[in-house]
């Protein structure tokens, strides 16, 4: 028994010692006010957050961040798409999101309240209009699907 106990442990211990540590910060605080979002200090989480992803043996290279303009819909999507890339099973994976936040209406019928949870990307917009139906908020549905 104890020899099962000491492999599985060293088993456990060697697939973290070879994990490589990724991380996706995403920051949105200066929303163009023609979308009707107002400037939040979202900013200022991006150093904090990157400052204790290093101390916690993150690399440099490992890190990527999308600020303002940059973490439109499209942005994060993509973003999110080059991280599936480079993980591989027992990799460790950090995704830090600041930013506004909105429910909107569920789109596929799968919540009991009628209303969705999204990121509010850059390039969200608050209201919809007769132009804008909610396909730029990053829904609960979708960011669940890239993390499974």
């Amino acid at each position: 028994m104890k020899k099962i106990i000491i492999a599985f442990t060293f088993c456990f211990c060697f697939q973290f010692i070879y994990a490589e540590k990724y991380a996706l910060i995403i920051a949105v605080g200066d929303y163009p006010k023609k979308t009707g979002w107002s400037t939040i200090s979202s900013l200022n989480d991006v150093p904090l957050i990157h400052e204790t992803l290093i101390n916690q043996d993150f690399k440099e290279e490992n890190i990527s961040v999308l600020i303002n303009e940059n973490a439109t819909y499209l942005g994060i999507k993509s973003a999110l798409n080059d991280l599936l890339k480079k993980i591989k099973i027992n990799d460790i994976v950090v995704i830090h999101y600041s930013g506004h936040g909105q429910q909107i209406f569920d789109n596929n019928g799968d919540e009991i309240d009628g209303k969705d949870e999204a990121l509010v990307p850059y390039d969200a917009w608050v209201r919809y209009n007769h132009n804008y139906k909610g396909e730029n908020h990053f829904r609960d549905d979708e960011l669940g699907n890239y993390i499974t």
